[in-house]
């Protein structure tokens, strides 16, 4: 071919050409519920995600590409992926819990509509749709030959959404690639990531001989995720009873687009004739961490103008009657300019004030590549040709880019789509879907060449 816009053109027809195979590909990893469970010989995060990362293994072995699958992630190369000029392309095959309130099915269901077609299913979105985009992106690569001037390797995680064990394991076995991306999160393209800090608390009820009157309590089931259902047991001068609070899911990070149902049970149950003790911590943990997701106030609340706001989300909510203790858990994200030191410390005075316990779970620094090197530039200028006034953003989101120099998030989410992401109903078009086997395929492409 003459040039690096007709090999361009070559790889997009056969990308095209592979379309039904990829979904049918997508269909088959949905099926897997690959939720993190318990450890078991050879699955540190559990048998499902084992499954999903077989799976991977499977369909990468039959694209002909090259494939290594540890316990922790897998590798899936186009020449020697150990390069340190390499370009890497980082996703996930774990998925967060499916959660209630579904209306298809969350391993995988397939609905055609005369207007568009719905890939539904847990991971559709976050991260096996994207995933499988990249794979058969690489494979596109592969089966025309395309002419690279670096290698490129795709590293799929099972540990993403509860704690990057899995990169951590493969950031300490390998020497990091030189650049690149990960299709978790959104376009145009991501260049600032928030700090996120996860905090257990846990909050005594000192009855003092009162009898209890609130006897269950529990919402939410990943801290990084809005819970969007409380249920509580409470005894009430006739009777026990049973309450019930229906919120919205969403995504910890962005904690304005639910409704946190543990919030709100925690108000609803300020209305109630429970004893004082029950009422005092109810009371102080809503005014402190229920009433706002900005950490007005705990007196946390502060911003930048390269990231935006810190945000705070009540992720779980917990009753253990046999100790008389409440347990929380608490996701934080602040902007990349902030004093961590300063946040955590503020978070221990409030805790330490109010008699509470309080323990950081996990922390991960926040994220920051320049908007004018590689590869936000490259990048960008891609994703641009679709929508010439897209410019580089910042998210609260976090991705597994933080792993390693030089990497940002690219997808696959795009202005104007539905983000469903660790919600009920969770879905890909697939008109998404195909767009981001063709995006993908040129990112590379342009990356590598």
């Amino acid at each position: 071919m003459n040039s690096k816009q007709d090999w361009e053109n070559a790889l997009l027809q056969e990308a095209a050409s592979h379309y039904p195979q990829a979904e049918k590909a997508l269909l088959q990893l949905l099926s897997i519920p690959s939720v993190e469970a318990e450890a078991a010989p050879g699955a540190p995060f559990g048998e499902p995600v084992r499954q999903a990362l077989s799976q991977f293994a499977r369909l990468a072995a039959e694209l002909d590409l090259q494939v290594c699958q540890t316990e922790h992630y897998l590798t899936i190369d186009l020449g020697d992926g150990e390069s340190p000029a390499a370009v890497g392309i980082l996703a996930h095959a774990d998925v967060v819990p499916f959660g209630e309130g579904w209306h298809f099915d969350p391993t995988g269901q397939l609905v055609e509509e005369a207007k568009e077609c719905r890939i539904y299913g847990r991971g559709a979105l976050d991260d096996k749709g994207p995933a499988v985009a990249a794979l058969f992106a690489l494979s596109s690569l592969k089966r025309c030959q395309a002419p690279l001037s670096r290698p490129v390797r795709l590293i799929i995680g099972g540990n993403e959404e509860s704690g990057c064990q899995c990169i951590k394991k493969y950031a300490a076995e390998h020497q990091p690639p030189a650049f690149g991306f990960s299709p978790d999160a959104n376009f145009p393209v991501i260049f600032a990531e928030k700090g996120i800090a996860m905090f257990h608390l846990t909050l005594p009820i000192q009855l003092k001989g009162e009898a209890a009157r609130l006897l269950a309590l529990q919402s939410g089931t990943v801290v990084n995720a809005v819970p969007g259902k409380a249920e509580a047991t409470v005894l009430l001068p006739g009777g026990q009873c049973t309450l019930t609070c229906i919120g919205k899911a969403a995504h910890g990070s962005q904690p304005e687009k639910g409704q946190n149902a543990a919030a709100a049970m925690l108000q609803n149950l300020l209305s109630l004739p429970l004893a004082p003790a029950e009422l005092d911590v109810c009371r102080r943990l809503h005014q402190l961490f229920g009433r706002d997701y900005l950490g007005q106030a705990a007196g946390l609340a502060q911003a930048d103008e390269v990231s935006g706001p810190l945000t705070l989300n009540l992720g779980i909510l917990k009753l253990l009657p046999e100790k008389e203790q409440l347990t929380v858990d608490l996701d934080l994200r602040y902007p990349v300019t902030a004093d961590y030191t300063a946040i955590r410390q503020r978070l221990a005075d409030l805790c330490r004030e109010n008699g509470w316990q309080i323990q950081e779970t996990e922390h991960k620094a926040p994220l920051y590549v320049p908007t004018d090197s590689q590869p936000v530039t490259t990048l960008l200028q891609l994703y641009q040709e679709y929508d010439p006034t897209a410019q580089p953003i910042a998210t609260g989101g976090g991705t597994y880019c933080r792993a390693f120099a030089n990497f940002v998030a690219f997808g696959p989410l795009r202005p104007g789509m539905a983000d469903v992401m660790h919600q009920a109903d969770e879905f890909i078009t697939r008109q998404d879907f195909q767009f981001l086997q063709r995006i993908y395929t040129q990112a590379i492409w342009r990356l590598a060449c």
